[in-house]
């Protein structure tokens, strides 16, 4: 019986095949998540603690907006990577002072 090529299982699928991410990329989404993440948990205790019901609303679609950034960040560039990076750590920061006031 002779030997036929196989395709990868990603192209047999129907899919492309991607490249590994560099140890660089992973660390930075991994950082990306975990601040993505924070804010979102700052958000929801937000809405919990809330009362008045406009900025209960206002706060739910902030947390909404960021649940659903939480789901594409394998696939957002790298630039916008990078901004999460560069401002979401004020955020947080202004959203933790928030919740301790």
């Amino acid at each position: 019986m002779p030997h036929e090529p196989t395709n990868h299982i990603t192209e047999a699928l129907g899919g492309r095949r991607v490249e590994p991410l560099s140890h660089e990329e992973r660390v930075e989404r991994e950082r990306v998540r975990t601040l993505v993440q924070s804010v979102a948990s700052c958000y929801s205790s937000l809405v919990a603690q809330t009362s008045d019901a406009d900025r209960r609303a206002e706060l739910a679609e902030r947390l909404a907006f960021h649940d659903a950034e939480l789901r594409r960040i394998d696939a957002m560039p790298g630039a916008e990577r990078r901004i999460v990076i560069g401002t979401y750590p004020a955020l947080l920061t202004r959203l933790r002072a928030e919740l301790d006031g």
